[in-house]
């Protein structure tokens, strides 16, 4: 799945180091989209915040790499869910989601994978597949492909 055209990346999630590897990797020539989750204090974020940067995503017309990181293993069903809605619109067949965090998520990672096929109809696995990392090393995957893929893109990107 390595990529014949520059690839277009997604990049979401919590982290602050998200702009800066948006800024590493459109040097390398990628298209580079980087959503940041707004939320507002103690309330996990407003409906219409949520709803503008979900219609950003779906606007993408697709996307080939995904990079959804999560700070704090504490809110990772939350921050992988609010994923899933950004991201399921714009899935396409041969994405790559990767879920990055500095702890194991496994479970939390695999429940994104079943919600994003939920949501978008293709098959984890076969359509697309998804990737955990702690910190840029692969720590589990639906697909073999996909592993290989993140181990490429991290090793470019780190």
């Amino acid at each position: 799945m390595f990529f014949l055209h520059a690839p277009k990346l997604v990049l979401t999630g919590s982290s602050s180091t998200l702009r800066a590897t948006g800024d590493r990797a459109a040097a390398l020539g990628a298209e580079v989209v980087v959503v940041v989750e707004p939320r507002a204090a103690g309330d996990g974020g407003t409906a219409a915040a949520d709803a503008v940067t979900a219609a950003c995503v779906a606007e993408l017309d697709g996307f080939d790499v995904a990079l959804v990181t999560v700070c704090d293993a504490a809110s990772a069903d939350v921050d992988l869910r609010d994923a899933a809605a950004r991201l399921a619109p714009a899935l396409r067949h041969g994405a790559l989601v990767l879920v990055q965090s500095v702890a194991c998520i496994e479970l939390e990672g695999r429940r994104l994978a079943a919600d994003l096929a939920e949501r978008s109809g293709l098959e984890v696995g076969r359509h697309f597949d998804v990737v955990g990392l702690e910190g840029d090393d692969v720590t589990w995957s639906t697909g073999e492909e996909g592993a290989e893929t993140a181990r490429h893109l991290m090793s470019r990107l780190g």
